[in-house]
């Protein structure tokens, strides 16, 4: 039956009818509206340029479909309406009041699709619970409920797509929670709900992909929160706005892949908190924009993939955070990648990845600019930090934060790498090498390199581009090589007390003892661990050298009080500390050689006098020695003076005799000069000797 530009005054009730023909309704007027509830329609409903004031049609069995094309209704109701084919309310335009219910279809069952392209709908869509077997399809649609529901999907199951695209816009909330669909699709489509949600789509389940990407605009937020996608969720060149709170809310969201990239801008947090992914995170080229708190939240995510903070290399865009990004706990299976990326958040921590666990590379490189704390304290690293070409820029220490590092691989530090901060690697584990080659330290607190109890399985190389100006610890560090240059290590402010080694680059020795004289606080551990390289190198003449220089720095700025320092003094210059046992025999034998023409003129002037000869005896002089009493001998005399537990019979029966004038009174003080001189000699001798058995 068809029906062309009649005009029906009051309502058409066709409720709880059999029809068993197909109705067509051509630019016809309905006063009061159209009743089809409980109707059994055998062939295909049509409705072409009508005007309608309601169109009921709850419970409807339509076993051909229903078609609404170009018409003007106010209110249209499809409750648990069962349709065999298609339900289609194209082009046409549903003009409720906002905040009322425009298309009431909760529990419909749609063997095909349920089709609203191109229709303008002012007030709310409520579909909750429905199945649709195919598409739900909102092409073009323009949905208008202010600030209240625009569309209410809950719990919607739809065996196709549903499709948002071409242009879709929506002023109020989109509810798809719990809903079910092979894939969801708002490309370029515009969702507005400022200060609320734009897009809810918590728990739902998406076995392709969802793609809210080319172009589309969200002001309000966008959540995913426990949703499932077997695909990728696609963002890119996206725009989101939430002037209240989060941008994008995904925690616990599963899926393949996240683009969030070349051209992607989030003003409020974008938040993954516990997300898991099967492939990778793709930021590449993002713009996150939160400057009062996080702008990108990925704590606790595991991707198994890379995920990817970077500049894109084809458009020039650079990954840009405006805002803190937190990582903290996050598990990457392959590498995180934020080469050239620009992260801000000036005064706290703009990258916080505490507890990362990365099996591959993690790079902050090529370009990386930090304006803010940088953290991977306890973070556990695969293969290579990579944080050359870099800026670490903070007001607060540490400006990049290595703390309990673990890591398999190298820590790369290189290539103008540049600190405007501390940079901290307190008891950070590193199984091969850590590498500071021309790296610029310009931090200007208290300390600008912190590596106390840094382990290195490779080499450490500290040979910076210039001084640095605030103290460097590396106290208690381990290092397999240590390849530094005397520049890196700033007098006075140098802190090495515990560094362990096992090889060293080729700075002279003379160089490497300046460089232990300029540390902060005196310790003898530095000059014994050097002297132990090179005695194992077989260099003892730099090992001598090294450790004469710690004990002579001992005296100069260890502890010591007057009469030590005096006594580290003379074994300096008697034994060189037990390195130089045979200074006092020199100085015994130069003294021999000088006493002997001495005593020998004694001798022949008879300034010496017997001690202990017997009173019966005749006068004797050492001239005419009596019997059984030895005789002066000047060369014998010189040699006991310096030989203390020597007995020659010299020094004991024969003294100057001070009465002779003052030659002899002269030569009396001398003989004990020379007596003291001998203990003195003995006694460095055997602290000399005690020390090198020590050593031994």
């Amino acid at each position: 039956m068809t029906l062309t530009g009649v005009t029906v005054q009051g309502r058409l009730n066709l409720s709880q009818q059999h029809l068993a023909h197909g109705l067509l309704f051509r630019d016809c007027h309905f006063d009061d509206g159209v009743d089809l509830r409980g109707a059994v329609c055998e062939e295909l409903i049509q409705f072409v340029g009508c005007e309608l004031n309601d169109l009921h049609a709850d419970n409807i069995i339509a076993r051909k479909g229903f078609s609404v094309v170009d018409c003007q209704l106010r209110r249209v109701s499809f409750a648990s309406a069962q349709i065999t084919e298609d339900l289609r309310l194209s082009k046409s335009r549903l003009s409720h009041e906002v905040d009322h219910v425009a298309l009431h279809g909760p529990n419909m069952v749609i063997e095909k699709s349920l089709r609203l392209d191109e229709t303008w709908i002012t007030g709310e869509v409520r579909i909750p619970f429905s199945h649709v077997g195919q598409d739900l399809d909102l092409r073009s649609a323009h949905l208008d409920n202010g600030a209240g529901l625009a569309l209410d999907a809950t719990s919607v199951i739809v065996g196709g797509q549903l499709r948002g695209d071409d242009g879709f816009t929506a002023r109020g909330e989109i509810r798809l929670c719990w809903g079910r669909m092979s894939s969801i699709s708002f490309r370029a489509a515009e969702l507005h709900k400022p200060g609320g949600v734009a897009l809810r789509a918590d728990s739902i389940h998406v076995s392709l992909g969802c793609y809210l990407d080319q172009g589309l605009t969200a002001s309000g937020t966008v959540r995913l929160v426990g949703a499932q996608i077997d695909g990728e969720l696609a963002c890119t060149a996206s725009t989101f706005t939430s002037a209240s709170g989060a941008a994008i809310e995904a925690e616990r969201l599963v899926a393949k892949d996240v683009y969030l990239d070349r051209g992607f801008r989030a003003d409020g947090v974008v938040r993954l908190v516990g997300a898991q992914l099967a492939r990778q995170l793709t930021c590449t080229g993002g713009h996150f924009e939160n400057p009062a708190g996080d702008a990108l939240d990925l704590t606790g995510i595991t991707c198994t993939g890379s995920v990817y903070l970077n500049q894109d290399p084809q458009h020039e865009q650079c990954f840009h955070a405006h805002g803190r990004v937190q990582m903290c706990g996050a598990s990457i299976g392959e590498s995180l990648v934020c080469s050239s990326g620009l992260f801000e958040f000036p005064g706290g921590v703009a990258l916080d990845a505490d507890g990362l666990n990365a099996v591959g590379d993690v790079r902050l490189n090529q370009g990386f600019r930090a304006v803010g704390r940088v953290r991977l304290s306890r973070a556990t690293i695969g293969r290579q930090l990579d944080c050359g070409a870099s800026s670490f820029v903070s007001t607060e220490n540490p400006a990049l934060d290595l703390t309990g590092l673990v890591g398999h691989g190298d820590v790369l530090l290189t290539s103008g790498f540049r600190a405007a901060g501390q940079v901290r690697m307190r008891d950070a584990d590193v199984s091969r090498d850590v590498d500071l080659s021309t790296a610029h330290l310009e931090g200007t607190g208290t300390k600008v390199f912190d590596a106390f109890g840094l382990r290195v399985g490779g080499t450490f190389t500290f040979q910076l581009a210039q001084p640095p100006k605030a103290e460097v610890d590396v106290r208690f560090a381990d290092v397999r090589r240590l390849n530094d240059s005397p520049s890196s290590w700033p007098t006075r402010q140098t802190s090495m007390e515990g560094l362990t080694y096992q090889s060293v680059s080729n700075i002279p020795c003379s160089g490497r003892i300046e460089i232990l004289q300029g540390t902060k606080a005196f310790s003898l551990q530095p000059y014994r661990q050097l002297g132990k390289v090179y005695r194992e190198a077989s260099k003892t003449k730099e090992e001598r050298e090294v450790l004469i220089a710690g004990l002579r720095d001992y005296r100069n700025r260890g502890k010591l009080k007057w009469p030590q320092r005096m006594w580290n003094l003379f074994l300096e210059h008697t034994v060189g500390y037990g390195y130089r046992l045979w200074r006092p025999f020199v100085i015994a034998l130069a003294l021999v050689v000088l006493n002997f023409p001495i005593y020998h003129t004694a001798e022949h002037h008879n300034l010496m006098e017997s001690v202990g000869a017997k009173e019966s005896q005749e006068h004797h002089n050492v001239k005419h020695c009596p019997t059984d009493f030895p005789c002066f001998n000047p060369l014998a005399y010189s040699i006991q003076l310096f030989i203390p537990v020597s007995n020659l019979h010299e020094v004991d029966k024969w003294v100057p005799d001070a009465t002779r004038g003052w030659w002899s009174t002269f030569l009396l003080g001398w003989t004990w000069l020379m007596i003291i001189i001998g203990w003195l000699l003995a006694a460095a001798l055997g602290a000399g000797l005690s020390q090198a058995v020590r050593r031994q």
